[in-house]
C-alpha cells in the first residue's frame, strides 16, 4: 500500500484517485472525472500512465483483481447504456480489457463486477457526493476478499 501511494501520490493529490485498506483487500478507487468520459466506458488514454504504476503492483502480487464499477443514483440512458448496470459493467470491463492488452495482466486473475448505485461511499444528495460514486474500484483482494459483497457507507 505505501509503494503504491508513493508512485500514485501526484494523482491522489490531484484528486483522480484514493488508495485506502479495507478488510478485503487494497482498494485503489478510480474517479470517473479522470479515468472515464461522462457516461462513457472509454478509459481516458491520458490516465494509461497512472493505470500502469496501479498494474505494476497488480503484477508483483499473486492475489486475485476484482475490477469494481460504480455509478451516482442518476439514471442514465443513452444510446449505448440504458441503465447505471450496464454502465457499470461496461466501465469494468473496460479496465479489464486495458490491463490485459496493454499491461500484460493474466485475465485469469481477474473478475468484473458492475454495482450500478448500490454501494456508494458518500451521499447521491450532492454534486461532490455523487461525483465520488461515480468510480472504478480496483480491488487488490487479500484472504478475505471472498467474503460477501463490499458494503456501502455506513453499513457494516
Amino acid at each position: 500500500m505505501n509503494a503504491l501511494q508513493t508512485a500514485l501520490r501526484t494523482e491522489i493529490e490531484k484528486g483522480q484517485l484514493q488508495v485506502a485498506l479495507q478488510p478485503r483487500g487494497l482498494v485503489v478507487s478510480l474517479r470517473e472525472a479522470a479515468f472515464f468520459t461522462s457516461g462513457g466506458d472509454a478509459v481516458s488514454p491520458g490516465t494509461y500512465s497512472s493505470i500502469e504504476k496501479i498494474a505494476g503492483a497488480i503484477g508483483q502480487l499473486p492475489n486475485q483483481v476484482r475490477l469494481e464499477g460504480h455509478t451516482d443514483a442518476v439514471p442514465i440512458h443513452n444510446s449505448r447504456f440504458h441503465s447505471n448496470w450496464e454502465l457499470s459493467a461496461a466501465r469494468s470491463i473496460a479496465m479489464l480489457e486495458l490491463l490485459t492488452a496493454r499491461f500484460n495482466i493474466p485475465s485469469g486473475r481477474m473478475a468484473v463486477a458492475g454495482y450500478a448505485d448500490t454501494v456508494p461511499i458518500e451521499s447521491n444528495d450532492s454534486e461532490e457526493g455523487r461525483a465520488h460514486n461515480r468510480r472504478v474500484d480496483v480491488v487488490i483482494l487479500n484472504e478475505n476478499g471472498t467474503r460477501p459483497e463490499p458494503s456501502a457507507a455506513g453499513t457494516p
